[in-house]
């Protein structure tokens, strides 16, 4: 069984996209699962270009009595859950950085049994005087957050949950667990906002958070007193990892699907350090990550399928 997986529903033209992906590779995770809301051509060939290393895409169900993003997480609970310990439901504009040099995955394996879910507080970042072009990375257009992490904004909280901890996702609001306790990121129990139904009253933001990129923007300008002087040294430390994961996917691509590759780098020229070549030893071992360490992981689960059958739905 896999251990994690970043479930998202996309649309339109997914302009952050390869960053996004890329990051969070670079951080650990290495399985999504993407919905297809209507997403364009350039941004529906990403997603096909990133199939072999851990992207699986699916259209979007409809359903007349749920908005489609929640319409997607209960498809994902009903068909692909079940696959996985472990999943998350993000967005675009949200990215999970745990803190510099450690791993997602490191982390998810020290949580407790008795956990159904754990929630992950949000930073909330100024969006509303970008730093370069709008080509650029999301991690440094916007490097400021709001600088008091007790504000409100950072009481909102993304839940990761356990497999079997909840049936259904009906709103934006935290989800009924039908077993086990709901504990914030440092595994201490958590305490529920009786005034909104998507925050907690504590903020945990030491070994893990999530970054939130908002548009529009809040209404707080980054040169006010209400956000940090100095770009986030967290934020900033995993730059270099996503610039890595982006040029080896690019390298990747020129073997595979030069026309994609082709395309990307165009799309990507604001950020000069794509344009780096990799080292090909490094190459090697990121195909090995990526590529055939997978491969190797679906036949051992093959074989432990048909020894001991399917692992049971959520």
């Amino acid at each position: 069984m896999r251990t994690f997986a970043i479930v998202a529903v996309v649309e339109g033209a997914a302009p952050d996209l390869f960053e996004w992906l890329a990051f969070h590779r670079a951080v650990g995770v290495r399985h999504f699962v993407i919905y297809d809301n209507g997403l364009d051509s350039e941004a529906a060939a990403l997603l096909r270009a990133h199939e072999t290393i851990g992207v699986t895409t699916l259209p979007c169900p409809t359903r007349i009595d749920l908005a489609p993003r929640f319409a997607a997480y209960n498809h994902f609970l009903a068909s692909r859950a079940r696959l996985f310990r472990f999943a998350a439901f993000l967005g675009l504009d949200e990215f999970l950085v745990p803190a510099p040099g450690r791993s997602i995955q490191d982390w998810i394996a020290r949580i407790p049994p008795h956990a159904g879910a754990v929630v992950v507080n949000r930073r909330v970042f100024d969006t509303s005087e970008p730093v370069g072009t709008s080509a650029g990375l999301v991690l440094r257009r916007f490097p400021r957050a709001l600088a008091d992490p007790e504000r409100e904004e950072n009481r909102r909280v993304t839940a990761i949950y356990r497999q079997g901890a909840v049936a259904a996702i009906t709103d934006g609001n935290l989800a009924t667990l039908v077993q086990g306790e709901r504990l914030m990121s440092d595994f201490s129990p958590a305490e529920p906002d009786p005034r909104r139904p998507d925050a907690v009253l504590g903020v945990r933001q030491g070994e893990i958070r999530l970054n939130h990129y908002p548009l529009p923007a809040p209404p707080v300008s980054a040169k006010g007193q209400g956000t940090e002087a100095e770009p986030c040294f967290r934020t900033q430390s995993w730059i270099g990892p996503t610039l890595e994961e982006m040029r080896h996917l690019l390298a990747h691509l020129e073997g595979v699907a030069p026309a994609e590759a082709l395309r990307l780098r165009a799309r990507a020229a604001a950020v000069p350090e794509l344009a780096r070549p990799v080292a090909p030893r490094e190459h090697r071992l990121w195909r090995l990550r990526h590529l055939h360490r997978p491969r190797v992981e679906a036949a051992g689960r093959f074989v432990q399928r048909k020894l001991f059958g399917a692992p049971r739905p959520w």
